[in-house]
């Protein structure tokens, strides 16, 4: 019997990367405002395509992203991926349909939180060193950016509840999440409601540990492997080559004998 495997994999800097770093050749695969913001390079893309089309295999794109800026990828020419989760899991796509149960799901999972949200907004709405909107992000999370993001974070966990939700910064991004809102979760939650055998994700930052720590087989740059308790995992020298061709070359090609 044929073996279906969850391939959970986040988007910015492990599929997909910045303008800044896009090579001449590279594919486009977001636009906003007629602007090219991310792209993927032709042997990523075409592996990707690839990979898509194999029945024993379901490629879920999980990000952190907001819907807003998920639903502007195209990763895909003619088709969306068959299952996608945006707001670091709160959201799932079905055939690029959100699913209004897990939506509600996700909300009541994180009932407890909100009361932590309003003092985070509030605070941040007297710190002298935000300098973005405060945004509710799909209902689920909270985001900004601070020009000091360390010492906001350091008076965010002091007044937050910590058993309740987690302040991050990732440069002079600030997110406050819910402890429960983790990829982890969310893979967890996918395996279940789709009765997926065995799960192989992919990531490269501090949102991906979660779900890195729970895979069968995790794949993840050299730089945050000491951070990932799974038995099985494979590391990545990102500078030798492309991140996204080498997880997507593992998982066609060396998957089978590994998990």
């Amino acid at each position: 019997m044929r073996t279906i495997i969850l391939f959970a994999s986040d988007l910015d800097n492990t599929l997909i990367h910045s303008y800044k770093r896009a090579d001449l050749l590279d594919i486009c695969v977001e636009y906003k405002d007629e602007k090219a913001l991310s792209f993927m390079t032709p042997a990523a893309y075409y592996l990707l395509n690839k990979l898509n089309k194999r029945r024993d295999i379901y490629f879920v794109p999980l990000t952190t992203r907001s819907s807003e800026q998920y639903e502007r990828i195209k990763l895909f020419k003619d088709t969306v991926p068959k299952l996608a989760l945006s707001a670091n899991g709160g959201i799932l796509y079905e055939n690029g349909v959100k699913n209004s149960y897990w939506f509600n799901e996700s909300k009541n999972l994180i009932s407890d939180c909100y009361s932590e949200f309003e003092k985070g907004i509030d605070y941040f709405r007297d710190d002298e060193y935000v300098c973005f909107e405060i945004r509710l992000v799909d209902e689920l999370f909270v985001f900004t950016r601070s020009s000091a993001p360390l010492t906001t974070k350091i008076v965010l966990e002091s007044i937050l509840d910590l058993n309740k939700v987690g302040v991050y910064n990732i440069g002079e991004k600030m997110y406050i999440f819910p402890n429960v809102l983790t990829k982890g979760r969310a893979v967890r939650r996918l395996k279940e409601k789709f009765s997926f055998e065995k799960v192989i994700c992919a990531g490269d930052s501090e949102f991906d540990i979660s779900m890195l720590n729970i895979a069968d087989c995790a794949l993840c740059p050299e730089q945050i492997k000491e951070y990932i308790k799974s038995d099985n995992c494979i590391a990545f020298d990102t500078e030798k080559q492309n991140f996204a061709e080498q997880i997507l070359n593992y998982v066609l090609t060396e998957r089978r004998g590994n998990i």
